[in-house]
């Protein structure tokens, strides 16, 4: 256990100190695909997902900021709390939503969740959207699967949870059962269609999965 907890406390300061590297179609950190401007539909959809119930929102990963725009164009959020580990997309972010953090609609907060979400207190939020980067291609996706239980955690009641999926078509038996080992019941999903460059290492199919969990 302690091997583990030194392992990915090693993988975290050496991917902080990587530089990111921003173009118009990608952000790069350590050779990884972040994320690319393919995303764009299926990020919209995911901040329509989790601004549902309007009030609180958290988004976890901030990126290229397009799922964090589309949160901002909600009329329905009275604030909207980012948790972003690396300091060159901190920055970027700073700069992107300056005003909305001068007049408090934003609330940019610098380092991994693991560290920060424990701090909050429970049933903060109104939607929570879960969008960070897996560190090594070993934690490859699953790397969400420990935040259900913070996520059922944080939300209040009838709050809405969504998150970057790594399934095409349907909502698998092993997401499901994490679901509800966090004390999720409503779990539902929509179909968004995609279409990924040739170059994209991470994503291949023409669909991806926009998970609707509520927290009843």
């Amino acid at each position: 256990m302690s091997n583990k907890k030194e392992y990915n406390n090693s993988l975290r300061k050496s991917w902080i100190k990587q530089k990111a590297k921003f173009t118009k179609e990608e952000l790069l950190i350590k050779n990884f695909q972040v994320m690319q401007s393919w995303e764009d539909n299926y990020m919209k959809l995911l901040a329509e997902i989790s601004t549902q119930k309007g009030g609180h929102i958290l988004e976890l990963g901030f990126g290229l900021g397009i799922s964090a725009g589309y949160i901002q164009k909600s009329k329905r959020i009275k604030s909207h709390t980012i948790i972003e580990c690396h300091p060159d997309v901190i920055n970027i972010a700073t700069k992107k939503l300056k005003q909305e953090i001068i007049n408090g609609r934003v609330v940019l907060l610098n380092g991994f969740w693991e560290t920060i979400t424990p701090m909050l207190k429970d049933k903060l939020f109104d939607g929570i959207l879960f969008d960070t980067s897996p560190l090594d291609k070993e934690t490859h996706f699953f790397h969400f699967f420990p935040f259900f239980k913070e996520a059922y955690r944080l939300l209040k009641n009838g709050g809405i949870f969504t998150y970057f999926s790594d399934e095409a078509k349907e909502l698998s038996k092993i997401h499901r059962k994490k679901l509800n080992s966090a004390g999720f019941k409503d779990i539902n999903y929509k179909i968004c269609p995609v279409n990924p460059p040739q170059n994209c290492r991470y994503w291949t199919e023409n669909t991806i999965i926009a998970p609707v969990i509520t927290k009843n």
